[in-house]
């Protein structure tokens, strides 16, 4: 019955749509002219149905012709994490954790302390494999760089001596040039550590005023009057360093104030940087055992092998490639 009733009025709609099409230009000019009856879907006579929007069905899946539909309709499914693996209990650990406090009976804490134990254990088994692997790799061994404990002691004390004795052939070579003004305050803090300096290991240091004064502490009395080097060594703040190693050797040091460690770890940088002292000095100089680093740069291998057994072998044959640098030989005592 109601199948007959939409299709007589599918009828009496296209009759209405029909019988508007044939009316002239002068109806519908007066038509709209009757503006207080608004417009033409709220006239009785004309008023239509709309039509139902068209219902927009997915597209089906593409399947390769050589797919089945079984492997098909498995591609489309989320990948679930194996259960009671790392993945799966960082995800579910604490849904299990909610839901005993939100009903704490005798089951569901005893799930999650279950859950929970498992987890500490897998914890606690990565722990004892990780301190394995790494006592039996010098390569992964801190140690192998750096002592820990008491014996770090000994470690600074050895490179320190290295540190004095490399900054002393550097110093028979090179000394530093000392731009400061006589009203800089931090020029005449620096002034005493530079002084120490050339103590230590017997840099020659040139004090060149750039305002023609002596400083107001009496350091440094022979001086020299600037003319024009701070201008064509772009100097914007004092004090200011310089290593130089005639004839035109000049390195900057820095525009600022610096403590002894710092100054001389900066010579060490400088001239490592200029060429003025080789690699295996200025490794001498650090804290460290052996200066072994893993990190290869731009020479990252292409590609990752999917086996982890062939990923694990091209790492280390990198690492065997490099080969190992040895410890510094210690300094006679005295």
């Amino acid at each position: 019955m109601r199948s007959r009733e939409c299709a007589i009025g599918g009828v009496a709609a296209l009759l209405l749509l029909s019988a508007a099409g044939s009316t002239t230009a002068a109806e519908a000019t007066r038509f709209y002219e009757r503006g207080a009856e608004g417009w033409f879907w709220y006239a009785p006579e004309l008023s239509v149905a709309p039509e139902p929007e068209p219902q927009l069905t997915p597209a089906p899946p593409l399947v390769s012709e050589t797919s089945q539909p079984e492997e098909a309709a498995s591609a489309m499914e989320p990948t679930e994490p194996v259960p009671l693996s790392a993945a799966w209990l960082r995800a579910n650990l604490e849904r299990y954790q909610r839901q005993a406090i939100d009903d704490p009976t005798p089951t569901k804490v005893a799930l999650y302390l279950y859950l929970q134990r498992i987890t500490l254990d897998k914890a606690s088994r990565f722990t004892d494999a990780y301190q394995r692997v790494v006592q039996s790799d010098p390569f992964l061994d801190e140690t192998t760089r750096r002592p820990v404990g008491n014996y770090s002691n000994l470690l600074n004390r050895i490179a320190g001596q290295q540190r004095q004795a490399v900054l002393e052939d550097l110093a028979s070579a090179a000394g530093i040039w000392f731009f400061y003004r006589s009203d800089c305050p931090y020029c005449a803090a620096q002034a005493p550590v530079l002084h120490l300096l050339s103590e230590q290991t017997g840099f020659r240091v040139q004090a060149i005023a750039l305002d023609s004064r002596a400083l107001p502490n009496g350091r440094f009395p022979q001086f020299r009057r600037d003319t024009g080097q701070a201008a064509r060594l772009g100097i914007i703040s004092t004090p200011a360093l310089f290593l130089v190693r005639p004839p035109a050797g000049i390195v900057p040091i820095a525009q600022g104030l610096l403590s002894l460690s710092d100054l001389e770890q900066r010579l060490l940088l400088a001239a490592r940087e200029a060429g003025w002292i080789d690699e295996a000095a200025y490794a001498r100089t650090k804290p460290l055992v052996a200066d072994l680093s893993l990190d290869w740069g731009l020479e990252t291998p292409l590609s990752v092998p999917e086996d982890p057994d062939d990923f694990l072998e091209l790492l280390r044959s990198r690492v065997a490639g490099d080969g190992v640098i040895a410890a510094p030989e210690l300094p006679p005592t005295d």
